[in-house]
């Protein structure tokens, strides 16, 4: 098989695998390696295999520059770059065995040598050493397993160790391979792009392609076909120096494998659409609302439950951050995972490691673990404020994640998830939260916003709750009065969502069964006295600079709260222009109390 990269003046190469003895170059389509740009012809040059040798000439009134030197042919020696227009051709030879003949040229009959002994025969172990690999990847395709892409992935990653992979759909046209449906993921970091150009350049059978410096780093896209031919998805390899020749021909052969059974796999795998879909819905029941941070944070629970990578979690205490790795739990190709918490806090280091690790009381490396580590086997291990644990452990819990992310996917696979406090990076700097655990944890991040950011959503998230609590207590509650309602959404709630929960589970549990939630005179007098508490402590101040705009904040505030935010009604009763009021709106940064038109109950 012939080896021959395209080298642009920016740095991007294309390699192409051929099997042809006579291989055409130029910028026409029907080429066998497609050159465009200035200076190169429809067809500009001609490869040609005579014997071992391989020898090029070119079209009429074209020449190439090969090694320096303004030629027209010539013969080829692996290394050789010829010079065509703006870009280079790198001549690299045979890899792999023998070059495949074109069915013009007669095949030769095979060398053969009769051995005069037995003692003469030579056994040559294969080359590369992947015989184990390939025999496994045999035996998963003769299975109906649900996770045969991931299975697939973490063969790959257990013979080629040093390297990373994925398994994507990738979007038409190109794009983010995350932004396309993420079958399975071993890859630390965001993965590449897929420029549009990879692409085409697949689109013909017998290639892959390497993005970047082929030598030590760069990305090898192998594309996965269906019997019919068609391009149904990628596997991305990574770095191509850690893989070899031998390396790459492993992965070809494993994506070759996965396009013939690619109908059987996308029916019975579990990585499949499906179960995004049912995703997104219950994402949206579980965490409602419109906001743009609750969206965000949607989005980032559907992409982390595409893959197996470690997770943080940020946001305020009582934001519900342990509740979204519950969530996460739920989410995903292999659902409904069990979920293990360690409350991270400052105890003796003994306490700590003995509930993590078990009795020994310090983590083993090889073999299972006893304690939380060896309990979550197959589910889910959140760590709890892992700022406050003691270095040390943060220290033995990087090499845990690290040693089980480089262990093939199985079904006794732990996936991690810590939570921390709203800043992650503060943490670090002021020495909490250790730098190496937080790289571990850093390619995945999701942050819980505050109740604050998220208001326009407080009534769905109200009407979500109150069913929740409701079946709780086993009680069938007619829903919520418009009067509670408003008065609840008035309450700043700095307790986040926990503090919202436990009103909700009070006010429940003083509701008579089938009747409607109603707002108590604990829940009203703490509303207005938080908001009279607040002016006495502005009329106390004797700066009128400071009196005065805390005045007038507070009096826009009441005005849109009673007015439910209709800006037109709300500036006639405070005397301004509707423009000065919505100036004025900006500037105190006072709420869209639009949410209150709320006229039925929940």
């Amino acid at each position: 098989m012939l080896l021959l990269s395209v080298e642009a003046e920016n740095g991007a190469t294309l390699t192409y695998r051929l099997q042809k003895s006579r291989i055409a170059v130029g910028s026409a389509p029907s080429n066998d390696v497609v050159v465009t740009g200035p200076g190169v012809g429809d067809r500009h040059l001609i490869i040609q295999r005579s014997g071992d040798a391989f020898t090029f000439v070119t079209a009429e009134r074209q020449t190439v520059v090969l090694n320096g030197e303004r030629r027209s042919r010539g013969v080829l020696n692996p290394g050789d770059r010829l010079r065509v227009g703006a870009v280079t051709l790198i001549f690299r030879g045979m890899v792999g065995g023998e070059l495949a003949l074109s069915e013009d040229e007669p095949p030769r009959p095979p060398k053969t040598s009769v051995p005069s002994t037995a003692e003469s025969v030579l056994v040559r172990p294969e080359p590369g050493g992947f015989s184990q690999a390939r025999l496994r990847l045999l035996e998963l395709f003769a299975q109906n397993r649900p996770d045969r892409t991931h299975q697939l992935i973490g063969i790959l990653r257990e013979a080629l160790g040093e390297a990373e992979f994925a398994l994507v759909i990738p979007r038409e046209g190109g794009g983010p391979a995350a932004e396309g449906a993420v079958l399975a993921s071993l890859w630390s970091g965001e993965l590449p792009q897929v420029p549009a150009s990879v692409l085409r350049e697949l689109a013909a059978p017998g290639k892959f392609v390497i993005q970047g410096g082929a030598k030590d780093g760069g990305t090898a896209f192998v594309a996965v076909r269906t019997p019919a031919g068609s391009l149904v998805a990628l596997v991305l390899a990574r770095p191509v120096g850690a893989l070899g020749d031998e390396g790459v021909a492993l992965v070809a052969e494993a994506a070759r494998l996965l396009g013939l059974f690619w109908e059987q796999v996308e029916r019975l795998d579990a990585s499949f659409s499906s179960w995004e879909l049912e995703a997104r819905h219950r994402l949206e029941a579980l965490l409602p609302g419109t906001s743009q941070a609750i969206q965000v944070l949607r989005d980032g629970l559907l992409q982390a439950a595409r893959g197996l990578e470690p997770v943080l979690i940020c946001g305020a205490p009582g934001s519900g951050r342990t509740e979204t790795a519950r969530i996460l739990a739920t989410l995903g190709p292999v659902a409904g995972r069990r979920v293990v918490i360690f409350e991270g806090r400052d105890a003796p280091l003994d306490v700590l490691r003995q509930e993590l690790f078990g009795p020994a009381g310090k983590p083993t490396f090889t073999g299972s673990m006893g304690g939380l580590v060896g309990e979550a086997r197959g589910g889910l291990l959140v760590v709890r404020n892992v700022e406050l644990l003691p270095e040390p452990v943060q220290t033995e819990l990087v090499g845990v994640v690290k040693t089980q992310s480089q262990q093939p996917l199985s079904s006794t696979t732990t996936r991690w998830v810590v939570t921390c406090g709203e800043d992650p990076l503060a943490l670090v700097q002021q020495g909490k939260f250790l730098s190496a655990l937080f790289m571990v944890f850093s390619s995945r991040m999701l942050r819980v916003p505050r109740l604050e950011e998220r208001r326009e959503d407080l009534p769905l998230i109200v009407a979500s709750l109150l069913r929740r609590v409701a079946a709780e207590q086993g009680k069938n509650v007619r829903g919520i009065t418009v009067e509670c309602l408003n008065t609840l959404l008035s309450r700043p709630f700095p307790g986040q969502m926990a503090e919202l929960v436990g009103e909700l589970r009070r006010l429940t549990a003083a509701t008579a069964d089938g009747d409607m939630v109603r707002c108590d005179e604990h829940v009203t007098m703490g509303a207005a006295k938080s908001a009279g508490v607040e002016g006495a402590e502005i009329l106390l101040a004797d700066n009128l600079k400071e009196v005065v705009p805390k005045v007038e904040q507070l009096i826009i505030d009441r005005v849109m709260r009673r007015v439910k935010g209709n800006q037109s009604k709300g500036a006639r009763i405070l005397g301004i222009s509707r423009g000065a009021l919505i100036a004025k709106l900006k500037e105190y940064n006072i709420p869209d109390y639009r949410y209150l038109r709320r006229r039925r109950a929940i």
